[in-house]
């Protein structure tokens, strides 16, 4: 029988619905519900039970349309108004369903779409490698359900936590939404969540029981590096415009993440003074949040037009870009434009749309950003190939892509660590912390991951390293080592691109090495 999700599948095993649309804009989605279809706990013990909950036409939906939740007991629609795109075949028995958290529709649907292929190519890797180890009989294949966010956080994720059972969540793409993410649903639901681009070291402050994970450095862990730079550019500015002072503009979304970078600046001396000087607060500079739901930030930006500072930090995701620097840069009316420190999060396509045709800008832009190390770069290289071969005409270098990439297998190789364990988030929790410390090293992707998967269904500890650094991370979930860099943006052919700048800080050495060069020309 030609089941739902065979006669969707496309290349490299992807089940996607074009253009993250309405269930029922596809041929057969119309002929069942996509609610829950859970009724009572015991009602299925196979995925097979559930085919006569799904209603429509014989053969239609089948045992893909509905699955058997376990251990509880329940059937539950795979899709729903949030949740509309698997890869993998979650109607084959004894599949591991997993989720991914992003924001795919509205102002940062473009980079987090890249974040959710990223886990969905890895998904697939992982499915191609044989799946995941069992305690008696044949491998574990996964499936990966991808939600979209922006419209109902809590809706969504409650799809996967409380209807799908999902051990682990990929996502949410803000420090915010997981900090939300965490408390609500998914620390009650004992779900772990491994977000890839959240920084708010607050995040690692929950009470979650080892459930919620970071991939990637904290603003705290960041923060040496742009108090530096600013420091650098405080002295360049002087010298370049003759001042004895300059004005520093900050401009935060007012959230965890904007404000756990805005804290990080407290310890910032700008004019030879603390910040919270007034010489400083107050006169040279200003601290401004922002809503990030807002219609627009018209106010933000006439003020700084008024303002004019010479230094202005964005903090923010997509909107950052698209309403507050565009628009300020058109409203500019002071002789000197404004450098700009950004955070990783803005390393984004809006970002390369906003300079391109614009050097003047793109000269102006630098931020801070993970890099692969030495030992990562070669892991990271593959990725991006991998990558643009699933999905042709990408990009492979948004903020976050290879951290959710990383996420995905480091979920599949704790379940086979813990391969004896039911599948739950607790003991993908307890997997987890089998990836650091082991003798054989395991570099992430497809080439040792049947490696990986027998070494530690055998009960080793192995040394896993991804594409931004080694898997491993302090008893409160964030990662322990890493490098930041300072990145720019170059043009290659009049096509802006981001580039490294050669300037690095080492997160565990608290080390930096070599010395910002903008990116030519």
């Amino acid at each position: 029988m030609q089941t739902f999700f065979n006669r969707l599948s496309i290349s490299l095993g992807l089940v996607t619905l074009s253009g993250f649309a309405a269930c029922n804009s596809v041929t057969g989605l119309n002929d069942f519900s996509v609610g829950t279809s859970s009724t009572q706990q015991g009602e299925c013990t196979t995925n097979a039970d559930c085919a006569s909950l799904a209603t429509g036409a014989a053969g239609e939906s089948g045992a893909g349309a509905t699955v058997c939740v376990k251990p509880a007991g329940h059937c539950a629609t795979v899709l729903s108004d949030d949740c509309t795109t698997v890869t993998g075949d979650p109607s084959v028995e004894n599949t591991i369903l997993l989720g991914s958290l992003f924001s795919t529709k509205g102002a940062t649907a473009a980079t987090n779409l890249q974040r959710q292929q990223s886990a969905m190519l890895a998904v697939q890797q992982i499915n191609a490698a044989g799946g995941i180890p069992a305690s008696s009989g044949s491998p574990r294949k996964v499936a990966l359900i991808s939600c979209d966010e922006s419209a109902n956080l809590d809706r969504a994720s409650k799809h996967l936590v409380n209807d799908l059972g999902v051990p682990a969540i990929i996502g949410p793409n803000t420090s915010q939404d997981t900090l939300d993410l965490s408390n609500k649903v998914t620390i009650p639901g004992k779900t772990v969540v491994m977000s890839p681009s959240a920084v708010a070291s607050s995040i690692t402050a929950l009470i979650d029981n080892d459930l919620t994970w970071l991939m990637v450095p904290t603003d705290v862990q960041r923060a040496p590096l742009m108090l530096s730079q600013l420091n650098d550019l405080e002295s360049s500015v002087k010298a370049d415009r003759n001042l004895s002072a300059v004005k520093l503009g900050v401009v935060f979304r007012n959230d965890a993440l904007g404000i756990g970078t805005r804290t990080s600046l407290n310890q910032l001396t700008l004019n030879g003074q603390a910040i919270s000087d007034p010489v400083n607060l107050g006169k040279n500079v200003q601290i401004d949040g922002y809503d990030y739901k807002a219609a627009n930030q018209d106010a933000i930006v006439q003020k700084y037009v008024t303002f004019a500072p010479d230094l202005i930090v964005l903090a923010g995701t997509a909107e950052a870009i698209t309403a507050v620097m565009v628009p300020l840069e058109a409203a500019w009316t002071a002789p000197n434009r404004p450098y700009y420190m950004l955070i990783d999060s803005l390393r984004s396509p809006e970002l390369i749309t906003a300079v391109t045709g614009n050097d003047d800008l793109r000269r102006r832009v630098r931020g801070t950003g993970l890099t692969p190390g030495a030992t990562s770069a070669p892991i990271y290289t593959s990725f991006k190939v991998d990558y643009q071969v699933a999905f042709p005409g990408s990009s492979a270098t948004t903020s976050g892509m290879g951290p959710a990439y990383d996420a995905t297998y480091a979920i599949a190789f704790a379940l086979a660590a813990t391969k004896d364990l039911p599948v739950s988030g607790t003991s993908v929790a307890k997997g987890l912390r089998k990836l650091a410390g082991g003798a054989t090293h395991i570099e992430v992707g497809s080439a040792k991951a049947p490696v990986a998967f027998q070494k530690l269904a055998s009960g080793e500890t192995i040394d896993a390293i991804g594409t931004f650094g080694p898997l491993a991370w302090d008893a409160d979930g964030a990662v322990v080592g890493g490098t930041i860099e300072m990145w720019c943006i170059g043009s290659s052919s009049g096509t802006p691109t981001y580039q490294s700048s050669g300037l690095t800080f080492d997160i565990a050495s608290q080390q930096k090495s070599g010395q910002y060069t903008q990116c030519s020309p």
